[in-house]
């Protein structure tokens, strides 16, 4: 009874969704009567290859129409923060394929689960827990996972700053312009910070100015020692000062954080090493030694 309750909920809300994102895109005149004026007769070529896969065929259009509806919905500013944190985790999605992650995870993870649990027998209220417990984890764990997906990245370009920037010295130093110096990098350099400066070096030469380019790199990674170096680099060319010597001084700062933030780490290891310590090393050390006392001592008395 309680999966019967929880599926029909969940088809309730899916199709209202459904019904409510189908009106709004269709409310306005405007954009009806240009989709008439612009509508063509698709040709042969333009339709799907019956022999293709049904993946191909049914669900990547179901897809693709569900998420164009998804971002023509959403908020602007919910929008923009969610393809900036994208975009920071070097993800190719877009908003509304996300949210459709979330919906899949929330929404038809908890039922299978349920379903699942009631197969093998389950008593309801462990099948309500069941079901709450994966909701919860459908709801935050893409968020979560996203979160720790930028972390990761953020940490490998932070890593990787350094040595680039000694190397765009050391060529700036001798003789290369900073374009040549960044080539340099892309060809010497692996990682997500090499692939940024690919797709920035790219656009500079399709015409894009190179402060625009810098600075929408330094927004796309969300490292702050990038941000900086960026911007002195930016005005360093602005104010016709040396690159090469900016860069090194900026790269010196770089050095010094990571030092300090190794050095942090280091000063909170005994903290952290107290729990299990006192959880898990010493009873065990305690069974250990005072075991065969105890049993001694038992079969004396």
């Amino acid at each position: 009874m309680e999966l019967m309750i929880a599926f029909g909920t969940f088809l309730a809300v899916t199709l209202m969704a459904y019904g409510l994102l189908y009106r709004q895109a269709g409310d306005d005149p405007m954009g009806t009567r240009l989709g008439g004026l612009r509508y063509s007769r698709p040709g042969r070529d333009a339709l799907p290859d019956p022999d293709a896969a049904f993946t191909v065929r049914v669900i990547r259009p179901i897809v693709r129409n569900v998420t164009a509806r998804l971002n023509a919905v959403l908020p602007s500013t919910m929008s923009e923060r969610m393809e900036k944190a994208i975009t920071q985790a070097g993800l190719r999605l877009k908003p509304g394929h996300f949210l459709l992650i979330v919906g899949f995870s929330a929404g038809i993870l908890p039922i299978a689960v349920t379903a699942l649990m009631a197969s093998s027998g389950q008593p309801p209220k462990t099948l309500f827990i069941a079901y709450g417990v994966t909701f919860a984890m459908g709801i935050y764990g893409p968020r979560i996972w996203l979160l720790g997906k930028i972390k990761r990245r953020q940490k490998e370009v932070w890593k990787s700053l350094p040595d680039a920037f000694d190397l765009i010295t050391a060529s700036v130093e001798a003789g290369l312009g900073i374009d040549a110096s960044f080539n340099r990098v892309i060809e010497k350099v692996k990682g997500p910070f090499a692939d940024e400066l690919t797709r920035t070096m790219r656009e500079i030469s399709m015409g894009r100015s190179r402060r625009e380019s810098l600075v929408d790199m330094s927004e796309r990674i969300g490292v702050d020692e990038l941000r900086q170096l960026v911007n002195a680099i930016v005005q360093a060319e602005a104010m016709g000062i040396s690159i090469g010597s900016v860069i090194r001084v900026q790269t010196g700062v770089i050095r010094t954080k990571r030092r300090q933030r190794a050095e942090e780490a280091a000063m909170k290891a005994p903290i952290k090493m107290v729990f299990p310590l006192v959880f898990f090393i010493f009873p065990t050390i305690m069974v250990v030694i005072g075991g065969p006392a105890i049993i001694q001592m038992r079969d004396a008395f």
